[in-house]
């Protein structure tokens, strides 16, 4: 079986399950049951969320052949985590990374409705809707705030692509550091880890995806845990320096001007 065959035998059925499974399980279930146990709704939305994201990884093993290592680990607790973004399965990897209380992505606005599934559970979990102008509105800095602070409260914890876009050739582009701020301003005393993925650069598009997964081997690594600095005039040289500890781990190899990364003694699959 070729490639691209291989690849549309997993994202096809998958897709009709996002489509025909999990939107109406979640618009006659999920909703209903939030709204009758309000003060569950994170825990039954992580729940729910973290079911989905390995039952798609391991549908995507299994189909498809695809394989995650990892190095590293984040703990079970409140954090603020770091990604690169090469695909559209960095949300999912990302996201099965985070075991602790429910993470949430700061989204672009234009995937708030039209992907089926995955548009609805956003909305659940709360992840927090921005538009792509360089001022957010009133209504966007006010659910930002109220995701910083729910982390600083130790509610749920957060997962930022603060390269903004997808790196095309792998590399790390420069950070987009306004969210970042906000979210170290609200939540300084959370610890902050950083997710490198490798691997999924030909994975850039759902087209891409559909037509290019099977075989797709992914590496990932773990940094952290890094403290935010007290002194704001230090926030944007502590930005600079995760960026620089990103760029060292894709080339597997530390920054010249930063401590070796530590790295766990084998890779443990992602599954």
């Amino acid at each position: 079986m070729s490639r691209s065959a291989r690849s549309l035998f997993f994202f096809v059925p998958y897709f009709l399950y996002l489509a025909l499974v999990m939107e109406p399980l979640q618009w006659l279930v999920l909703w209903p049951l939030v709204r009758l146990m309000p003060a569950r709704r994170r825990a039954i939305v992580r729940a729910w969320l973290r079911g989905q994201l390995l039952l798609m990884l391991r549908v995507a093993r299994a189909m498809a052949g695809l394989r995650v290592s990892v190095r590293g680990a984040i703990p079970p607790e409140s954090c603020i985590v770091l990604m690169n973004h090469q695909s559209i399965l960095d949300v999912v990897i990302g996201l099965s990374l985070v075991p602790g209380p429910l993470p949430v992505i700061p989204t672009r606005a234009r995937y708030r409705r039209g992907v089926p599934g995955v548009s609805t559970l956003m909305a659940l979990a709360g992840f927090p809707f921005v538009s792509e102008r360089e001022t957010p509105t009133r209504a966007e800095l006010r659910s930002l705030i109220a995701a910083a602070d729910a982390v600083a409260r130790g509610e749920q914890s957060v997962l930022i692509f603060p390269e903004g876009h997808r790196s095309r050739n792998g590399r790390i582009l420069p950070f987009m550091p306004a969210g970042l701020r906000l979210v170290f301003r609200h939540a300084p005393h959370r610890p902050v880890y950083l997710v490198v993925a490798d691997g999924l650069g030909h994975l850039g598009s759902m087209a891409e995806t559909a037509l290019r997964i099977a075989g797709t081997t992914a590496r990932v690594t773990v940094l952290g845990p890094y403290t935010i600095p007290a002194a704001a005039g230090r926030v944007g040289p502590f930005i600079e320096s995760l960026r620089e500890r990103m760029i060292g781990a894709r080339q597997d190899r530390p920054s010249p001007d930063l401590a070796p990364v530590p790295r766990a003694a084998d890779p443990r699959p992602l599954h």
